[in-house]
């Protein structure tokens, strides 16, 4: 029998204008460049000055004013749409028209036209697969900072643990949601390691049994080091049949994000520079080649009450007038948390900045986010995708996060790009013909007092692309 009940519950929702704001934060210059310009197409209250300063006639007609709506009824919260008796209040008491996003502007750096050209990103491929493949608020977020943990190759940098770590979930929530992204295009995306990266493209074929398979599988190191007669051997199969399923490998891609990093003869454009000025270092957000927006003063002048402008014309104007304020809020309130992080980033890592990569301090995301206070998928968004300008060159803003590294000397833990650092140095500077061996990298490290296994080792070397020593060896 159908029993109806009633309850009362509390559920947190976001309006559109907060969903608005959260879509800005990923985006990176050229990202946002090309959002404003869409934005410019939809919306007639908005217009784009092409100068960084205000025209004489502007600076004419507001020269009383700010440059940013102000809001003179008590009982109009910033936060909330303008009615049109609102809006003509405002404009009856000079409301100028004059309110840009506020920008770094250097006059002496020279002009160039702003960059129209929006890149589709592997995170954008994979974020989009995503929203029509979960449904709740729960899962998306544990997705994006999955895809957002994701090197341009494809891999899984992060390990599952850290991950429910950073984002204080159960690890077997990750694990679920690392299996859905893996079976996203392109195959073998979300990978921890080559193997299983190969293992997702041959099951993506229904290749699931085959010889191909079982080479990968069961013989992987032997299929790495070339040692085709083991396998042959092992798998109990012909020539002919071995030669067919090395064909079918060759087809596979060891780094499936590869196709969305088309970007090896174009230059990194920064979203943030770090410089220091008389001992400090000053974070500044590279925005001046995006358009700067202001309220349509011919537009804007429909709504006063001589205009005659009809009611459903002028109701659409209000509703374009507001959209528009909102939209100028977002980017602003992108700015200010983008510099937020950055500055929390510069903050922890000055000793990187002054003296390179041997001095990165380990760091996550949760640190930030405990730093400035705000969620962890904040900083996830902030951080994907966009580059820093630093002294010590140009780096994509997820570099400085990095796994902690235990030392046994009682000084301060290292990160783990640290060690690769220090392991690299090594190996560079070994003798060719005597070349250190994982476990000799071990007793070095550990004698340096920094508390690493030989397994960690080999992982780091296979990170960097090294050879074992026994390949590295020359005669």
């Amino acid at each position: 029998m159908l029993k109806l009940s009633q309850e009362i519950r509390m559920q947190q929702k976001l309006d559109f204008r907060m969903i608005q704001s959260l879509k800005l934060l990923p985006l990176n210059t050229i990202q946002l460049t090309q959002r404003i310009n869409e934005e410019l197409e939809q919306n007639p209250m908005l217009q784009a000055e092409e100068k960084p300063e205000a025209s004489e006639e502007q600076k004419k007609n507001t020269s009383d004013e700010s440059g940013q709506v102000k809001t003179t009824d008590n009982n109009t919260s910033d936060s909330g749409d303008f009615t049109e008796a609102e809006w003509l209040k405002y404009m009856e008491d000079g409301f100028s028209n004059d309110y840009r996003v506020r920008q770094e502007y250097d006059p002496n750096i020279e002009e160039r036209e702003s960059i129209h050209t929006y890149m589709y990103t592997m995170s954008d491929h994979l974020t989009e697969q995503l929203g029509i493949s979960v449904n709740s608020e729960y899962d998306r977020e544990i997705g994006e900072f999955i895809i957002g943990s994701l090197n341009d190759d494809g891999f899984l940098e992060n390990s599952d643990e850290d991950i429910a770590q950073d984002l204080d979930v159960p690890v077997k929530d990750v694990n679920r949601l690392i299996d859905v992204i893996q079976h996203f295009d392109p195959p073998g995306i979300a990978a921890r390691d080559l193997r299983e990266c190969l293992l997702l493209q041959l099951e993506d074929r229904n290749m699931k049994g085959t010889i191909a398979w079982y080479i990968i599988a069961d013989q992987f190191e032997q299929f790495t080091k070339r040692k085709n007669r083991d396998i042959l051997k092992a798998l109990q199969v012909n020539e002919d049949q071995f030669r067919d399923a090395m064909d079918d490998l060759s087809t596979l891609s060891p780094r499936p994000g590869a196709i969305f990093n088309d970007t090896g003869n174009m230059a990194i454009i920064p979203d943030i520079v770090v410089e220091k000025i008389e001992g400090t270092y000053i974070v500044m957000l590279n925005d001046r080649y995006v358009p700067q927006l202001t309220i349509s003063s011919q537009y804007r002048r429909l709504l006063d009450k001589k205009a005659g402008t009809a009611p459903e014309t002028r109701k659409y104007l209000v509703d374009k007038l507001n959209s528009a304020r909102w939209f100028i809020n977002s980017i602003e309130q992108r700015r200010s948390t983008i510099l937020r992080v950055s500055n929390a980033i510069v903050e922890r890592q000055e000793a990187f900045l002054d003296h390179g990569i041997a001095h990165l301090r380990p760091m996550t995301l949760q640190d930030i986010a405990d730093q400035i206070g705000v969620a962890i998928s904040t900083v996830q968004r902030v951080t994907t995708g966009k580059y820093m300008q630093t002294p010590q060159g140009v780096y994509e803003m997820k570099y400085f996060f990095t796994q902690r590294i235990a030392t046994s000397n009682g000084t301060e833990d290292m990160s783990a790009k640290s060690v690769k650092d220090r392991l690299s140095k090594l190996i560079e500077s070994e003798n060719p013909q005597k070349p250190l061996s994982d476990q000799k990298i071990t007793d070095i490290l550990n004698g340096e007092g920094i508390s690493i296994s030989r397994r960690a080792i080999a992982k780091y070397r296979d990170e960097l692309q090294i050879p074992p020593a026994r390949l590295r060896k020359q005669l």
